[in-house]
């Protein structure tokens, strides 16, 4: 294999983990909108992370094709 071979899967290979933070961080954003403006819970810091958190396992839930 070439080296340029190399760097593009591995380039490839970024940008598809930085994509899944990218959509991970798009349903976190959309718990916690929901949650702070729909239920009426406070905003904070660890909602925030709890969003984000479930956003991600609501992501490998739907990629490993469980449903």
């Amino acid at each position: 294999m070439s080296p340029w071979f190399r760097i593009q899967e591995f380039a490839v290979e970024i940008g598809l983990r930085l994509a899944k933070l990218v959509v991970a961080g798009l349903i976190g954003a959309i718990v916690y909108w929901t949650l702070t403006n729909v239920v009426g819970a406070p905003g904070s810091v660890e909602l925030a992370l709890a969003s984000w958190i479930a956003g991600m396992l609501v992501f490998v839930i739907v990629e490993t094709g469980i449903f």
